[in-house]
């Protein structure tokens, strides 16, 4: 067990971190932004589990593993805080949960999280497989022409789903569906954007334009719907009622933000876990054999939050997916005073990098890290530490979206497995883009078939 502390002040003989830092300014960004996985693979086979770099023109420290993990995440608000790039903090709205730190994030918490518990979102199944339902019979049309890419087709069909669940409906938007859709994807592609200019026709003046338009409907409709006081189970109705200790209404402004925010946590790491494990079902048809079983041989044909929980081998499935393709790549922290890990310095001012990936791949925890086997979240794994999966990262700002952005997984999967099976389109490319979020350059294209065998469907 490697020593960790935040003792104040940390010895100053202790050294820092070993690593390089390439070129002036640049550090060595090009290299990393070109191959996050191989950058991070070649330096831990040199240095081991603690490294440094220059990222973007500060010096960054990657701690690798579960142990590293707990360090970060115990580390919250103590010896470290949040840190986004700059063009998350221009696009994002400034009084969301992301952007919030210290008292006022622990308090926003607090008043957000009892409706984001699994057991709040028994009404939010019926919606899901509505919506679903009819996505996927559109995607069977298709199919009848020839192969269907998954993920565009997945990232309409979330999209509605989180629209319909945040706001309750869509009807006194002001704009369509497909309109609110498209100018949201725009704004997301400007999220990710090494540097910010907003140059005429670039990539993040687009998102800036795009969120100005996002924003204004956002704000046209919360007003609307505070005026309405309207008595629904969505969440933008909830935030409305939201009440603080000294009976206090969230501000107009606050609520814009929220649910601009809640959008991006509940559609696009949504839309990419989903359709990285229709990919892994797709060249592991053995494993979309025995979901097919599993579903057949369910009781019920009724969707649930009960009869989700009779699901183990789909929800090993789907956990397995994100241990090997986590939905994002990383996060950030910055350390606000200098501490102590493994015997190392990270000095006050150093930014800390998050790596899920290579978490997910120590092979003390994960025998054989390479290998697609949901069995081994079929197995009993009592020594497995708490931070070695961390899709979803972990403490103070774990996301609060998950147990939706998992019941949505678990619904949409079920009924594609239920009725369909599919196979990967011969010829295409397999290969992933990580950035800005890991998903397959093709699109993930199959060939979709509608079982004749498949149980009937339920009322």
């Amino acid at each position: 067990m490697a020593k960790t502390s935040a003792s104040d002040p940390v010895g100053e003989l202790l050294p820092v971190p070993p690593g390089t830092h390439g070129m002036p300014l640049l550090g060595e960004t090009l290299e990393f932004l070109r191959s996050p996985n191989a950058f991070t693979d070649r330096r831990i086979a040199r240095y081991g589990k603690v490294y440094q770099s220059n990222i973007l023109g500060k010096p960054t420290v990657f701690l690798i593993g579960a142990e590293a993990n707990h360090w970060i995440f115990a580390g919250e608000g103590r010896y470290l805080e949040n840190e986004w790039s700059p063009a998350i903090r221009k696009l994002l709205g400034a009084n969301s949960l992301s952007l919030i730190s210290g008292e006022e994030h622990k308090q926003r918490r607090k008043l957000l999280a009892p409706h984001f518990k699994r057991t709040s979102m028994a009404g939010a199944v019926a919606p899901m497989v509505a919506i679903a339902r009819a996505h996927l019979d559109r995607w069977a049309r298709d199919a009848e022409r020839g192969a269907i890419a998954i993920v565009p087709r997945m990232r309409a069909m979330v999209f509605e789903i989180a629209a319909i669940y945040l706001l309750g409906d869509t009807d006194d938007l002001g704009v369509g569906l497909e309109e609110f859709s498209h100018d949201f994807d725009t704004w997301v592609g400007g999220l990710f954007v090494a540097l910010p200019l907003a140059l005429p026709f670039s990539r993040f003046a687009r998102a800036m334009q795009a969120r100005k338009r996002l924003f204004g409907v956002l704000e046209r409709l919360v007003a609307k719907r505070a005026a309405e006081q309207r008595d629904d189970a969505s969440v933008l109705s909830t935030l409305l009622r939201v009440r603080d200790e000294d009976g206090r209404a969230l501000p107009l402004a606050t609520v814009v933000d929220e649910i601009q925010l809640l959008l991006f946590a509940g559609h696009d790491t949504t839309v990419t876990s989903t359709s990285n494990i229709i990919y892994h079902l797709a060249v592991h048809p053995d494993a979309q054999a025995r979901a097919r079983a599993e579903q057949d041989a369910m009781v019920t044909r009724e969707y649930t939050l009960e009869s989700l929980r009779t699901m183990p081998w789909l929800e090993a499935v789907i956990k397995e997916s994100m241990r090997l393709i986590p939905p994002i790549g990383g996060a950030f922290r910055v350390m606000t005073k200098d501490a102590e890990y493994g015997g190392f310095r990270i000095p006050r001012g150093h930014r800390v990098a998050i790596g899920p990936r290579a978490a997910h791949r120590e092979a003390e925890h994960w025998p054989d890290p390479e290998r697609f086997d949901p069995a081994r979240f079929m197995r009993e794994a009592d020594d497995r530490p708490a931070f070695a999966w961390i899709p979803f990262g972990g403490g103070p700002r774990v996301c609060i979206g998950q147990h939706f952005a998992m019941l949505e997984m678990h619904v949409v999967l079920a009924m594609l497995i239920r009725e369909f099976a599919w196979s990967l389109t011969p010829g295409q490319d397999q290969s992933f883009t990580l950035i800005p979020l890991p998903r397959q350059r093709s699109g993930t294209i199959v060939d979709l078939r509608r079982r004749s065998d498949a149980p009937a469907r339920s009322a």
